[in-house]
């Protein structure tokens, strides 16, 4: 059974919130001076119709490193083959830490698409595992055009389940505050703790 659709006057009043402190935020990225990254119309939680007039941006951010590791390198990255992921080496060896700001804000107030938040809006976990993007890219269009205050959504990692993901909206002001590079020890941690192998 697919996931409903968010009609108006549905949902609005369900939603929950949930302030994830700036500070927090990380993002694991071969880019640094692009950061933020605002992605239109390709992920999980972008604004589905880049084409149209007053388009919007979304930063995926986590606040934990592991996280930030299988949604970026491994998922994007790797592929398992002979019992492990492979990676690129280049994919392991040129990432940096990025952290953000937002000017004159601590915290931001994102929907909740986790645990019962999400049951309560008559969804399920589907929303943030599923490969088909149309619902969830549905659902964060009408998020983000039901309150101007709503700066995002907080949703379960499909890459690694036991923690969140947050999807940003470009509106909220955020912007990087620095970028450190991964330590090599710290890459190493990371690929032994999820079987990578360097290729």
């Amino acid at each position: 059974m697919s996931l409903r659709l968010p009609e108006p006057g549905s949902f609005e009043d369900l939603l929950r919130p949930v302030r994830i402190e700036v500070a927090s935020l990380l993002r694991l990225s071969r880019r640094p001076a692009t950061e933020p990254y605002w992605s239109v119309g390709v992920y999980r939680f972008d604004d589905p119709d880049p084409g149209r007039y007053g388009r919007f941006g979304t930063c995926y951010t986590t606040s934990n490193i592991e996280v930030a590791f299988a949604e970026s390198v491994i998922h994007e990255c790797g592929r398992f083959a002979g019992g492990s992921y492979e990676v690129p080496t280049v994919e392991l060896t040129e990432r940096w830490v990025v952290r953000f700001t937002c000017e004159g804000r601590k915290a931001l107030v994102l929907a909740d698409l986790t645990g019962a938040a999400l049951k309560s809006l008559g969804l399920n976990n589907d929303i943030s595992a599923s490969a088909d993007y149309l619902t969830s890219q549905a659902w964060e269009k009408a998020i983000h055009g039901a309150n101007a205050a709503w700066d995002g959504i907080r949703y379960v990692s499909r890459q690694m389940n036991k923690g969140f993901a947050y999807a940003i909206f470009e509106r909220s002001g955020l912007r990087k505050l620095r970028a450190e590079k991964l330590k090599a020890r710290q890459v190493d941690d990371l690929c032994d703790r999820f079987n990578v192998t360097a290729v």
